[in-house]
This record gives structure tokens, C-alpha cells and sequence, in this order.
């Protein structure tokens, strides 16, 4: 029993299913209406979590003590801004040419109306086109575009709303570092650079945070039919019965997923162990990239694109919570 109990701490850091969207793969018919379990069972899973959350922050507080895990928990490698940003508009160019060529429209769910095809085409050309030469102007047609999206997709819409706001901004802010178009538009001096650097990865944490949490009310607490038909479609996810908990049905496992998504959503969103956090993402978000395929990693991308900038730049002081340096 005590190794199964230390094996079930350690999967709890790793929800694998939390960060599918649930939602690319079950149709709104196919929704079971259900509600939350408040049991004894939903209890132990959530006491859990918050076990998971106090060893994370201890964790990344004592860093200091081990002066190996203070390098990996607390310091920022000595990368240049211009890697960053070029790694990361590689990622998001990859994934809008592949979008325009699966016929999408940044995202598997959002199908555009037959009459506004041509619009979709022209916006996602228009940010692939214009970041070769601004990336300052292809954020903005980002957030452009976000706005068409909330107007036509207004159910939908809240699912992308803040990822797609935190990358618009995160590329408006940060043109200047690498295009000569936005260094002659706006002030490029080391200082106005570095002030904007510093505020762009932290509106892109605090967006790829509230992102999760809300994907975590909508998809698993507020409407867990839409978690329940996604394990009840891939059974294997729940491995709480294969650690000989039978007691935690596919509908608490749905509850579980949903609380550790909002949790790492509002550590990440408020800095707590940010470099810990984004670990457990990345390894989420990969995991459900081999099992699911091409649907998953292209509607994640975005996501892989932020996540490197945030796992390398986010980090945490050993003696205190918020992310240092501004970020």
C-alpha cells in the first residue's frame, strides 16, 4: 500500500488529460449532464492536490539550500531576447501555415461560416505574411482577429480568448527586438526594450494561466459531461482503479483533472513555483500530444510556443513566491 501511495503522489503532479481539449474531441450532443461529485472520494483527491501545491512551493522556498535545485527552480539562463522571440514566431508560423492548410481556423473547433472562409484565410495569411516583416503587426491582426472570434464565436469564444490576448501582446510588445519595421515604428533603447520584455512574458503567464483555468471551470467542474465522455472515450486516463483505488469513478477522475488545471492555472497566473508549474504542463501537454496526435499538437502550439519562454524566464526567488525580475 505505501508504495502505491507514494506512486499516486507522484502521478498527481502529472494530470496527463487535464490539458486536452475535451471539446476537440467530443461534439456538443455527445455531452453527458452530469454534476460534480462533493463526496469523501472527491475530498481525499482534492486534499491531495493541495499536498502536491505545499511540496512544490517548499520545494521551490528551500531551493536555496541545494545549490543544484536553486539553478534549476531560481536561474535564468543567459539566452538572448532574439533567440526567444525567433523560436517562438517559428512555432506560431508553423502552426498558422498548418491551420491554413488543414482548412481550420485557430483552433480544430472554431469552423468558420462557408461566407467568411475567405476572411479566415486572409487573417491567418495576413499574421504569417506580416510577422515576416513586423511582428508588432501580425500580433495586432491577433488581437484583431480575437475580437472577430469572440463576435462570431461567442460560446466558444472563452476557450481562446485569453491565450490568443497574452500571444497578440506578447508579439505587439516585442516587434522591436528582432524586425526593423517595428524598431523604426517604435522606441527600440535597451531600457524601453527591457521594460517591454519584462511586461510581455508577464501578461503571456498570466494569460496562458487564466486560459487553463477557465478550461478547467467550462470543460470539468462547471460541465464535467464534457470530461466524462472524453475518458469514458479513453478509459485508460483514469489510472486511479489500476492503483487499486476502484472507488474513483471516471467522473472523479473528470473532478480531479479539473482541479489540478485551475490550480496550476492560478499558480501560474499569480507566480507560485512557476518554473515547477510550467514542467508539469509541458509534460501534460506532450503526454497528450503522443496519444491523441496531429489534432493535439497543432491546436497546442501556441502552447509549446509559451511554454519554453515561460519554463526559462519565469522563475521563482528560493525565499519567496512571486516570479522575480518583473515577470
Amino acid at each position: 500500500m505505501k508504495h502505491r501511495l507514494h506512486l499516486l503522489f507522484l502521478l498527481l503532479f502529472f494530470p496527463f488529460a487535464a490539458q486536452a481539449h475535451v471539446q476537440w474531441f467530443v461534439k456538443p450532443e455527445e455531452m453527458k449532464y452530469v454534476t460534480t461529485p462533493l463526496d469523501m472520494v472527491s475530498f481525499w483527491l482534492t486534499a491531495g492536490v493541495i499536498i502536491c501545491i505545499i511540496a512544490a512551493v517548499l520545494l521551490t522556498r528551500y531551493s536555496g539550500k541545494f545549490p543544484i535545485m536553486e539553478k534549476l527552480v531560481s536561474q535564468v539562463p543567459p539566452i538572448n531576447h532574439k533567440l526567444y522571440l525567433s523560436y517562438f514566431m517559428t512555432v506560431m508560423n508553423v502552426f498558422f501555415v498548418m491551420i491554413l492548410l488543414t482548412g481550420g481556423f485557430f483552433a480544430p473547433n472554431l469552423i468558420l461560416p462557408e461566407y467568411l472562409l475567405p476572411l479566415g484565410v486572409f487573417l491567418q495569411a495576413a499574421i504569417v505574411v506580416g510577422s515576416s516583416f513586423s511582428i508588432s503587426l501580425a500580433g495586432a491582426i491577433i488581437l484583431l482577429t480575437t475580437a472577430i472570434i469572440v463576435f462570431i464565436f461567442p460560446p466558444i469564444a472563452i476557450n481562446y480568448v485569453f491565450e490568443l490576448m497574452a500571444i497578440g501582446i506578447f508579439m505587439l510588445l516585442n516587434g522591436p527586438i528582432i524586425s526593423t519595421v517595428d524598431q523604426w515604428i517604435f522606441s527600440s533603447n535597451k531600457e524601453k526594450l527591457e521594460w517591454r520584455w519584462k511586461r510581455s512574458v508577464l501578461i503571456l503567464r498570466v494569460g496562458i494561466g487564466m486560459q487553463l483555468v477557465v478550461l478547467a471551470f467550462i470543460e470539468k467542474l462547471i460541465s464535467p459531461g464534457w470530461g466524462l465522455v472524453f475518458v469514458e472515450m479513453y478509459p485508460f486516463y483514469n489510472f486511479f482503479p489500476a492503483l487499486g483505488f476502484e472507488q474513483v469513478s471516471n467522473l472523479h477522475f473528470v473532478y480531479f483533472v479539473g482541479i489540478c488545471e485551475m490550480t496550476l492555472g492560478f499558480m501560474l497566473m499569480l507566480g507560485i513555483a512557476s518554473r515547477i508549474v510550467v514542467v508539469v504542463l509541458a509534460a501534460a501537454f506532450t503526454t497528450t500530444a503522443i496519444i491523441h496526435g496531429l489534432t493535439e499538437i497543432l491546436g497546442h502550439l501556441p502552447i509549446f510556443a509559451a511554454a519554453v519562454i515561460l519554463l526559462l524566464e519565469c522563475v521563482n526567488k528560493p525565499e519567496g513566491l512571486p516570479c522575480r525580475k518583473g515577470v
